[in-house]
């Protein structure tokens, strides 16, 4: 379906304008309704909850039993290859134990202060790190004098450098000293570029990093700082400098340590930091079809990997905002956060160490991994780390922009000399991959992009031929200057890249007969490896250079030089499915390799097509027969929801938002760290794209134009301020589907906006609908056949819950089961047989039930009613053998090895929006 904005415009116009601008609550307080809370101390180290204040940060778990510990990072602790380790780790032990077995508990991570609280046993502790300076605070208030120890811990590192540990004047420092080494020389002499060592810093060369701690009352002892009482302030400073003595280093965090840090004196400008960031911009939803009081209920783990809270909208608004305070917290220092984990990489428990240094065997047979290990290393891989600072423009948080900016701009003498030494021409191309030190190690089949000429036959590789980041840098760039009126870095940093990187293009690539641009040799993102004018790239320059050209300011010379450029670009392929219109990946393109949608990116990231420009029918046809759909089951880097927001499609969008929201991690404790797999855990790319598809279903622009809710679904309650470019902010709230007020400033931007009514969202039933009977004991072509005995199945209408599960499991499984909520319950069904159900049955809440003896081995359906290849019902089998698994939709939860064969044993499941448990012998699997 599409949508008119002219008619979307006409019929609210009259009503919108005379209601009042939006009035939010305190937008600081209203984000504790998202806030994380765990009812019980955690295991182990995988139990981290996150604070930080953009520099430094911690990961901060209790442990039933045990101790308090601080896991500490800092944004440029690089080692001498390039890896970001941590500072070190801080046990605070307490006693009397308040973590102990049976004691009350309560842990929460408290958004609108950005600190963990933790009551325990009427013990308060209020663990934060200060956003004005970097320091941590350990607060204790206790009704009853304490003993307290706190001691640094440390491990053996991934290389044979040790960490130092000091005490003196009463206090512990320690710290990590890279030395006289570092791998910057090596990466520039691999690309010809030796001549750039002494012009350009060395990140790693003598970077020393660490903590110092101390606290007023406390007195060291043998290493471990003590002492008595009720309340207590434990400070812990962390520094980071290179320098050759680590003699300096110590003065240096010796003086920050001696200006003092007081939480009592420094908590309100802490809070007034926070208070102003939550004011910037703000998204707080709803599921408006939910009674009130199942809205907004939120649990704060997910040990089974995926979340099944009822309220979607609020799901999403949780991930949203706790992504925005996660990016806050590691995105203010030196370096840009890296999203293989950031600053927030822990400890994660797994099932193998493959690919895992320093992983270590536990005795239950799972690995911990170790604490400076993160899966993608060192590298700052470019389609993952540009999803994290998208969504930064509309939330207004600029200033967290920077540091990944500034990195593209400080390497950019490096790129330009690559550039030609390595190809004999002018410019700065910037690959997928990229060191810190501005190299591409492990970049391309042969880690220097190949010298094929136009007309040669290659056969390409994941980034042999891909230099599109340069264009989406420069097109983010171009977006910031347009969201801030930022004249110094449009003239420092936006002009000088711009400039390059098109040189780059321009001087690379030949003519065609009629004097065309001919990109070739080239690929398709990592996707396609062979192709001619692959779309990404030449939406991104057309978008790039119509922006450069409408933009004030710009020096004349590169104007110039920019509209020949531009009547020289090919245009974006257009071919037909089916009679219709949709963007294609390239002019050309063979050997499909990986999931991204290039074919997508001129609709985003390179705006050339979409709602707003009257293209949305191209932008939704190309998404139908997009080349990869739902990749990855809508984890990680996918795009899927901003393409279908461009195409206004609220509902899909929506759906897509909730089916990857609901992804947890079963190798931690923290809900909203993703999914390992194709990334790592944590995965920040996964809610950088899913942040940007919702703000696009809000507003977008297109020119001078603003589309309010272009793709917003009617049951979805939602309150939010955003940042447009001008600079403008917009607010809006949508109540029972309806639009019921708006503003934007400055007020002369109204007439610009184009307002769209929420989108009707069809009743789907709780199960997916299709034409297939239920089967039992095999799938619906026969085959899948289960090999034991199914002695009873029963369909009943309604949610259960364990209790009522357990006395199913407990009846006679040679006699039906009897309620009024019984749709059906069949005895001995056979292998294949029908059971008869009407529509109605599967369209809300549903509960299965079965008696089941399983063969050796056996693999097959329990119950089917799933078109083979699709996700567009269900099915519970016994894949991949004496296991469970329940599909419901796109939904898989699998438990492996919980059957017994020859056994007669009850098997269960409990499905709801959201909601899928599975039971067996009337005990939750987890």
């Amino acid at each position: 379906m599409t949508h008119s904005p002219a008619r979307a415009w006409f019929s609210v116009l009259a009503v919108v304008f005379l209601l009042p601008a939006v009035a939010a609550a305190d937008p600081s307080a209203q984000m504790a309704r998202y806030n994380v809370v765990w009812n019980s101390p955690s295991k182990d180290a995988t139990g981290a909850m996150p604070i930080g204040n953009g520099d430094v940060a911690a990961g901060v778990y209790a442990i039933e039993n045990g101790d308090l510990y601080l896991l500490l990072a800092k944004n440029d602790a690089f080692n001498q290859n390039g890896d970001i380790y941590k500072t070190g780790r801080v046990r605070l032990s307490l006693t009397p134990n308040p973590f102990a077995t049976g004691k009350a508990f309560k842990q929460t991570l408290d958004l609108p202060t950005a600190s963990v609280r933790i009551d325990a046993d009427g013990v308060n502790v209020r663990i934060w790190a200060d956003a004005n300076r970097p320091v941590f605070h350990v607060e204790v208030d206790s009704p009853r004098e304490l003993a307290f120890s706190a001691r640094p811990e440390f491990w053996k590192r991934l290389d044979d450098t040790k960490d130092v540990c000091i005490e003196r004047n009463g206090r512990i420092l320690w710290y990590f000293a890279v030395g006289d080494r570092s791998v910057f020389a090596e990466d520039l002499k691999f690309y010809l570029v030796e001549h750039m060592i002494d012009k350009f810093p060395d990140p790693y060369r003598f970077n020393t990093f660490g903590n110092l701690m101390t606290g007023k009352g406390l007195a060291l002892k043998d290493g471990t700082l003590t002492g008595k009482g009720k309340r207590l302030d434990l400070v812990i400073h962390a520094a980071c400098t290179q320098t050759p003595k680590a003699e300096e280093w110590i003065a240096a965090i010796e003086r920050q340590a001696a200006a003092g840090a007081d939480a009592a004196r420094d908590w309100p400008a802490h809070r007034a930091w926070w208070d102003k960031f939550w004011q910037r911009s703000w998204i707080v939803a709803t599921d408006n079809t939910l009674p009130a009081e199942a809205r907004e209920k939120l649990v704060g783990e997910a040990p089974s990997g995926v979340r099944e809270d009822e309220d979607g909208a609020a799901l999403t608004a949780q991930n949203y905002n706790v992504f925005r305070f996660l990016m806050a917290c590691q995105s203010r220092g030196r370096i840009q956060t890296k999203f293989n984990g950031g600053l927030f990489t822990q400890q994660l428990r797994v099932g193998s160490n493959r690919g895992r240094q320093g992983a270590g065997k536990q005795p239950d047979g799972s690995w911990l991994t170790h604490e400076d290990d993160r899966l993608w290393g060192r590298r700052f891989t470019y389609q993952n780390q540009r999803l994290l600072y998208w969504p930064l423009m509309m939330s207004g948080d600029f200033d967290l922009t920077r540091p990944f900016f500034d990195f593209y701009v400080n390497v950019l003498p490096v790129r330009r000399e690559i550039t030609k030494a390595w190809f004999g021409h002018e410019g700065a191309y910037y690959r997928e991959n990229i060191e810190p030190t501005g190299g591409e190690r492990d970049c391309g089949s042969t880690q220097k992009p190949p010298k094929t000429k136009p007309g040669e036959p290659y056969k390409g590789w994941y980034h042999d031929y891909y230099f599109t980041a340069g264009l989406e840098t420069l097109a983010m760039m171009i977006d910031y200057v347009r969201y801030t009126a930022d004249a110094t870095f449009r003239d420092q940093a936006l002009v000088p890249f711009a400039r390059e990187v098109l040189l780059f293009f321009d001087k690379h690539y030949p003519r065609d007969e009629k004097g065309k641009i001919r990109l070739e040799p080239a690929q398709v993102l990592e996707t396609w490896w062979v192709a001619v004018n692959p779309a990404p790239d030449v939406a991104g320059l057309q978008f790039c250079l119509d922006e450069l050209l409408a933009m004030k300011g710009m020096p004349e010379a590169d104007q110039k030089r920019w509209r020949r450029m531009r009547g020289e670009l090919p245009e974006i392929h257009l071919h037909e499915i089916d009679g219709r219109k949709a963007i294609a990946p390239a002019l050309t393109w063979d050997r499909k390799r990986n999931a991204e949608n290039g074919e997508l990116y001129p609709v985003f990231p390179f705006r050339c097509f979409g709602l707003g420009l009257g293209t949305g029918d191209i932008v939704e046809w190309t998404m139908q027969h997009r080349s990869c759909k739902d990749a990855f089951a809508c984890r990680c880097w996918t795009q899927d929801q901003i393409h279908w927001a461009y195409a206004g499609r609220g509902v899909e969008a929506r759906d897509g938002l909730v089916r990857r929201y609901r992804w947890a991690t079963p190798i931690c404790r923290f809900p909203m760290y993703g999914r390992e797999g194709p990334d790592s855990c944590p995965d920040f790319d996964h809610f950088g794209a899913g942040s940007t598809a919702l703000q696009r279903m809000l507003v977008q622009e297109a020119g001078s134009k603003v589309l309010l809710l272009p793709a917003w679904p009617a049951d979805w309650d939602v309150d939010f301020r955003l940042h447009l470019a001008g600079p403008a902010v917009i607010s809006a709230t949508v109540k029972d589907g309806r639009l019921v007020a708006w503003d934007i400033q400055p007020p002369e931007r109204k007439k610009d906006v184009i307002v769209h009514q929420p989108q009707a969202v069809p009743v789907r039933p709780t199960i997916p609908a299709n034409n297939l009977p239920l089967r039992a004991g095999c799938d619906s072509n026969g085959a899948n056949r289960f090999r034991g005995q199914i002695a009873r199945v029963s369909l009943i209408r309604g949610k259960l819950d364990q209790a009522a599960v357990a006395r199913l499991a407990a009846l006679d499984r040679t006699k039906p089961v009897k309620d009024e909520n019984v749709a059906g319950s069949w005895l001995g069904p056979k292998v294949g047989d029908a059971l008869p159900t009407k529509p109605d049955d599967l369209a809300g809440p549903v509960t299965f039930e079965a008696w089941i003896n399983p063969g050796a081995d056996e693999k097959g359906r329990i119950l089917d009613k799933l078109t083979a290849g699709n996700r567009d019902g269900f099915l519970l089998d016994t894949w991949p053998g004496l296991s469970l698994r329940l599909i419901v939709g796109p939904r898989e939860d699998v438990f492996k090895g919980v059957l017994k064969g020859g056994t007669w044993q009850h098997v269960a499941f409990v499905v709801d929006r959201g909601y899928a448990r599975v039971y067996l012998d009337g005990k939750r699997l987890k």
